[in-house]
């Protein structure tokens, strides 16, 4: 069991693994996300690693193993690990999975406009806006994103640069016990 885990939720390209990373680098916690179970499951299929892919990828495993799959596997390389940060927390039961293992679980959201996140994207990524936001649409209403992100203990707004991130994550982890 994890002493505290932070689990990031977010729609693409908002930047909750640039959060992970300043409050691993600055705050002693180890970053697991959930994609990499997904990447591990596409090269075992021998599929390229886009993010199309691997969000299909997470829709067959949720559908052949249930909804908390990825975060089982996840939470089973977390668990040696006082401090963790999950980031990609898709589905309520992925949430409450999280709650169960871990004696202190916070759920953070991290939210952008959509132009400034469509502009974030990665060669990796969708290169037309239809294509980037129809994942958007498929995590809200396949995997359940859109009632994570009311399960959230906290959300930090990112629309500016890395001091305005840096200094909203600081501000929220002083309002949680670490």
């Amino acid at each position: 069991m994890s002493d505290m885990i932070i689990g990031i939720t977010g729609l693409a390209r908002a930047g909750k693994d640039t959060a992970a990373e300043y409050i691993a680098d600055r705050y002693n916690f180890k970053v697991f996300t959930m994609s990499d179970t997904l990447k591990g499951e596409c090269m075992r299929r021998n599929l390229e690693i886009t993010k199309d892919n691997l969000s299909h990828i997470g829709d067959a495993m949720r559908k052949e193993f249930g909804n908390d799959i990825v975060a089982v596997k996840t939470i089973e390389k977390a668990k040696n690990f006082p401090r963790s940060i999950i980031t990609g927390v898709r589905s309520p039961e992925e949430t409450d999975l999280f709650r169960q293992k871990s004696s202190h679980f916070v759920l953070l959201s991290v939210t952008s406009e959509k132009d400034t996140r469509f502009k974030r994207r990665s060669e990796r990524d969708p290169q037309t806006e239809t294509v980037f936001f129809a994942r958007d649409e498929r995590d809200m209403e396949n995997k359940g994103l859109g009632d994570v992100l009311e399960m959230t203990d906290y959300d930090i707004e990112n629309n500016g640069d890395f001091d305005e991130l840096h200094t909203k994550i600081d501000t929220f982890l002083k309002t949680i016990d670490i």
